[in-house]
């Protein structure tokens, strides 16, 4: 099996981005600690530098740093139930441990609840830690796509955070200044829809399993012209796998897709799984929530309210069957994992129902898998083993 390049080049673009905030901040350069569904274009245009607290916890996560970090904000009082990856930022924050050498604080925080609503209240309890602003989208929750109203209603709050931002900020947050980011956005989301798209090859040149690691640029630096160059060289090379035959699954047999973030204390284990029994997972829910369309530079507020609340988790479970259909069908899958997420209600409810419903609309089998995305403790792999290699051998898959 031919590893990807640009595995080395992503390490080097999360270090570079870490080392420019703390640069940044030293010459005067404020901080935006953001949610990954709020719209960072704004934070951008003001000359802020973005920080993703859930982009931090799922690295630790990866880095085995995880438990230590919950558990100092569990003898806070902090419910274990609650979502692990605000246990591991909370936890990073009280003790100062990171993979990432050092974190620059926030000079104001962001956050929108069109991914849920345990966020808002982590980013107010973050605010207050550091004693910053604390700036909040509200998106109303729908069933279909956003109505005029709901569009208009978010507008108008964005135009108020922009002024805020502004306000704080190192630049006016002006429609031209505006519209230039999220033109570079576009183009970033354009190249990661690329990317993606091309698992719809067989073999596949590029798995979900590559893209919940190669997801971190798209969602930490989206709106940057590195961000750009990032992806146009990995677009590139896994174009070039694909013309050249190479698969990222020796002797693919079967093709499955994802419901839910990727579960990160054992996502190595898994991976070696999946290609233990030819098993290509090419394609998510996850890692697909960016590719996000219909940006429009010419008219940034609106088109970033409309986007920003028509995200896969501000909707309910019809339009996730919806979604994971079309992405079976796109892609040429036998069969779908949805993973019941211990840490991620809003994402999870539902998903038996949607099991029931998506068979019955493709004929693919699907299985249902309990673990968490970041809690080793919530996270057994020969669990999780138990329920996939059954699963895999009536796709035909055997090891």
């Amino acid at each position: 099996m031919i590893k990807l390049r640009a595995n080395k080049r992503l390490q080097t673009t999360i270090r570079n981005q870490v080392l420019w905030t703390r640069l940044g901040s030293r010459i005067g350069r404020p901080v935006a600690w953001v949610t990954s569904g709020s719209p960072v274009e704004m934070v951008l245009a003001a000359g802020f530098i973005p920080f993703y607290p859930e982009n931090h916890a799922a690295i630790c996560s990866a880095r085995g740093m995880a438990l230590g970090m919950a558990e100092q904000t569990e003898a806070l009082g902090y419910s274990r139930d609650l979502c692990s990856y605000f246990r591991v930022d909370v936890g990073s924050q009280i003790s100062g441990n990171t993979p990432l050498g050092r974190l620059v604080p926030p000079d104001v925080v962001l956050v929108s609840n069109n991914i849920c609503g345990t966020v808002q209240n982590w980013f107010r309890v973050t605010a207050e830690r550091f004693n910053v602003p604390l700036l909040f989208l509200d998106t109303p929750f729908n069933d279909a796509a956003p109505t005029e109203n709901d569009v208009a209603y978010v507008r108008d709050q964005l135009v108020h955070i922009a002024a805020e931002l502004s306000r704080l900020g190192i630049r006016t947050v002006t429609e031209k200044r505006l519209g230039a980011v999220v033109e570079r956005s576009r183009s970033a989301l354009g190249l990661w829809a690329e990317v993606l798209d091309m698992a719809a090859e067989h073999p596949a040149p590029f798995t979900s399993f590559d893209a919940f690691v190669h997801m971190a640029p798209i969602v930490s630096m989206r709106g940057t012209r590195r961000c750009i160059s990032y992806y146009r060289q990995l677009r590139d090379e896994v174009k070039q796998r694909a013309s050249a035959g190479v698969s990222s699954v020796p002797d693919e047999r079967a093709r499955v897709v994802w419901d839910n973030i990727a579960i990160w204390p054992a996502h190595k284990q898994l991976k070696k799984l999946f290609e233990n029994y030819h098993v290509s997972l090419v394609a998510d829910t996850y890692t697909s929530a960016w590719t996000i369309e219909n940006l429009d530079p010419s008219d940034p507020f609106s088109s970033l309210a409309r986007v920003y609340t028509d995200i896969i988790l501000n909707h309910g479970a019809a339009h996730r069957v919806k979604v994971l259909s079309n992405m079976i069908k796109k892609f040429g899958a036998g069969g779908f994992v949805l993973h019941s997420n211990r840490s991620c209600k809003r994402y999870s409810l539902g998903q038996f129902g949607v099991k029931t419903a998506l068979t019955a609309e493709t004929g693919a089998a699907g299985v249902v898998i309990e673990a968490d995305m970041a809690d080793p403790r919530s996270v057994s792999f020969d669990n999780l083993q138990q329920r996939l290699v059954p699963f895999f051998e009536v796709l035909g898959a055997n090891g």
